[in-house]
């Protein structure tokens, strides 16, 4: 009686066991699947749950001759496997893919037939889909190394389990032969499949904590910046609309004037909406940009909104030059102009610094009679960001910090000396040259 009694508890602990596997399985695919911020792990999740049932049914089944069965696990596997190339390939799962889907299924198929009618050893019925697998790890493995977030240790984690994945099916054909070691290849497979189904999960976290807080940033950032650049035009509108009265020039000058300047509020304001937009729902990967161009549209800004003559800002960079950055790299600019002048530099100097490493390196000078030294600190500190704010700094040097890093660029403040004296601040920016 007792022996049976411990025998149904078994048997409920089993039947328990396999359920909360289940459940923790399906949770953790569902979790990828739906809530990842990035189609590549979706398909991911979905190709290691499809591969991973096929492989489950296979060892339940496994035997070292083929049968009919074998149908589940190679259709099953090949499926699962391309599922994962192509979410790392960036390939969209479209009618015209799904043929690659079934012609390839339909050939594994058709080769099981051929080993069933010949007595085949199921290793070489099996061989042409561990190539498959093979090429499926080592390219995914090679796409997540050359990720340019900072992943860290989930990184590598997928990296050797995608690689002890592969190498798996490399050695397949030589250890089926010894079926003394079969087991051993069957283990070695499992946990490769298994740590890169959780690293691929701790990788979707990581990814997502990442993009929380970059959309975070984001939105800070263009926040300030509207807070910051709109009281320009705001400013000018108002000038102009009380120096009607003031002045002996006809109304409708000063009229246009404020129209133009609340029609640039609107643009600009139209293009910060367009670009929070873009920068809220992914990264955005650098483009290249023509330096020139931005500095000269800027230049053009800031000269009208100030009333500068030609010779107050002068630029010496190579017309061609391009650089990788974000929408954002004008904004950049524009805060460091804007604060050269609205603290009455004379001048502004933009200059290319030839160097022999490929960067592009970029000197702003003005006589703005220079920065604070916690203003240089906050500006000098990558980690600035991620820190308490500095009290009493102004939001347009928080914003060039917060810019420069969006925009893939390094920064760094120097003081402007005249002898021992400063006169003005050295902004140096170096961006990724544009092939």
């Amino acid at each position: 009686m007792v022996v049976r009694m411990m025998q149904d508890l078994h048997l409920v602990f089993d039947s328990v066991m396999i359920v909360a596997f289940i459940t923790l399985y399906g949770t953790v695919t569902w979790s990828l699947f739906r809530y990842s911020t990035r189609k590549m792990y979706r398909y991911w999740s979905l190709g290691w749950v499809v591969y991973t049932f096929g492989g489950f049914f296979g060892v339940l089944l496994s035997t070292d001759v083929l049968v009919p069965t074998d149908v589940v696990p190679l259709g099953a596997m090949y499926c699962g496997a391309t599922l994962i190339l192509d979410g790392t390939v960036g390939k969209e799962l479209t009618t015209k893919r799904s043929i690659v889907y079934l012609g390839g299924t339909l050939l594994l198929y058709i080769l099981l037939i051929i080993g069933l009618l010949y007595s085949l050893p199921f290793y070489l019925v099996f061989l042409p889909l561990g190539l498959h697998i093979i090429h499926v790890c080592f390219r995914s493995a090679k796409t997540v190394y050359e990720l340019d977030d900072p992943f860290g240790q989930p990184r590598y984690w997928l990296i050797t389990g995608l690689s002890i994945w592969g190498i798996s099916w490399l050695l397949f054909p030589i250890i089926a032969l010894v079926q003394e070691f079969y087991l051993t290849l069957m283990v070695i497979q499992a946990t490769g499949v298994l740590v890169t189904g959780a690293s691929m999960l701790t990788l979707f976290m990581r990814t997502v904590t990442l993009d929380l807080e970059r959309q975070h940033r984001v939105t800070q950032i263009i926040s300030g910046i509207i807070q910051h650049d709109i009281r320009n035009y705001i400013q000018v509108a108002k000038i102009s609309l009380e120096l009607i009265d003031t002045l002996d020039i006809p109304d409708d000058h000063w009229v246009n004037v404020a129209l133009e300047a609340m029609d640039g509020a609107k643009n600009f304001v139209d293009e910060m909406r367009e670009i929070t937009s873009m920068l809220t729902r992914e990264k955005v990967k650098p483009e290249p940009v023509t330096l020139l161009d931005v500095i000269n549209s800027v230049r053009n800004r800031v000269s009208s909104e100030y009333s500068l003559n030609s010779d107050q800002v002068r630029i010496q960079v190579e017309e061609n030059v391009k650089i990788l950055t974000c929408p954002l790299v004008k904004e950049l600019f524009w805060n460091i102009f804007d604060n050269a002048f609205k603290h009455k530099s004379p001048v502004l100097l933009v200059d290319q610094i030839k160097s022999n490493n490929p960067e592009i390196i970029l000197q702003i000078t003005d006589h703005a009679g220079g920065l604070p030294v916690d203003m240089k600190d906050y500006l000098n500190n990558p980690n600035s960001l991620s820190e308490q704010k500095v009290p009493g700094l102004g939001l347009g040097v928080i914003l060039i910090q917060g810019l420069a890093n969006m925009c893939n660029a390094q920064i760094r403040v120097d003081d402007e000396l005249d002898g021992s004296t400063a006169i003005g601040t050295r902004y140096i920016l170096t961006f990724r040259p544009a092939k």
